[in-house]
């Protein structure tokens, strides 16, 4: 059975003392359950500690949450910039280059499509309103599984034979990759915005600018990030 690294998203908890919890959001376990996979929750840490725990397993996703701070990739913030959390920046951004480099199974969702592309040289457009976007609404009022605008693919890898040339999906974030950095394109909103990249020469690097975790029938992503697990836990026993 291979085991899914899933780096922690956040909340808030206590009636007198207010802290911070480190977990994810259900639908990525019973997703990834749903292919025979176990979840590790990964929790921010130094890097050293992190590395330990990376190299046990066998893949990793980067989940969706607030907005990176724009420092990393050389930009000030911007007034539509939504809250920061420094300390999951610096272990996401960590785990993200070292999956990078070691050939790790990766997906990237939403936020975490958006650390993808920043860990490795890339940049984001901070608000897509303020940077021109209006010709589609990517911060969606209807809630999952509703789906909301359409994809388009620029390349037949990982999602056609899921989808087709082209699907809709769910959209809820207001920034996005501007410059994907070393990722290839691999499909885009009507706008031009990015939904989809992938990191060549690299068994399995997936950034999904949307949430499949909450749609079901897009549970196929999380399917193809297992079979790369599988096909490393096979290359390691040989």
């Amino acid at each position: 059975m291979p085991l899914v690294g899933i780096t922690s998203q956040t909340a808030e908890t206590g009636r007198i003392n207010i802290d911070k919890v480190w977990g994810v959001r259900e639908p990525y376990r019973a997703a990834l359950e749903s292919y025979g996979a176990g979840v590790v929750v990964l929790p921010p840490q130094p890097g050293p500690l992190m590395e330990r725990v990376l190299s046990r397993v066998d893949a990793l996703i980067l989940p969706g949450g607030s907005d990176i701070d724009p420092r990393h990739f050389g930009e000030e913030p911007h007034p539509a910039l939504g809250s920061v959390d420094p300390a999951r920046d610096a272990a996401e951004l960590f785990a993200a280059r070292w999956a990078a480099n070691k050939g790790l199974p990766t997906l990237g969702v939403c936020r975490g499509a958006q650390v993808g592309a920043v860990a490795l040289g890339g940049s984001l457009y901070q608000d897509l309103q303020s940077a021109g976007f209006r010709q589609i609404a990517h911060e969606q009022t209807s809630k999952a599984p509703a789906l909301w605008h359409s994809v388009h693919l620029r390349d037949s890898r990982w999602l056609e034979p899921l989808f087709g040339d082209g699907f809709r999906v769910n959209s809820y974030h207001h920034q996005a990759i501007r410059e994907p950095g070393p990722f290839k394109v691999l499909a885009e909103a009507g706008d031009g915005v990015i939904e989809a990249a992938y990191l060549p020469q690299h068994p399995f690097y997936l950034l999904i600018q949307w949430h499949p975790e909450l749609v079901p029938e897009h549970w196929g992503i999380f399917g193809l990030l297992v079979e790369a697990a599988k096909g490393r836990l096979a290359s390691a026993a040989d």
